[in-house]
């Protein structure tokens, strides 16, 4: 993994966070599909980004 990767996984975060708090203050309940979906997708794009900068 390449330091663009990092860039690029940098870039996807930022968007899932802001798309979770755009679709938080739209629905009732925080344990909405889409926000645990959310949530997973950004805890395995986190995950990626550690294991990117333990290599480097």
């Amino acid at each position: 993994m390449s330091r663009s990767n990092a860039l690029v996984l940098t870039t996807e975060i930022d968007a899932i966070r802001t798309t979770m708090y755009e679709v938080s203050k739209k629905v009732n309940n925080l344990a909405d599909p889409l926000l645990v979906q959310l949530s997973q997708i950004l805890d395995e794009k986190l995950n990626k980004l550690d294991q990117i900068k333990d290599c480097a």
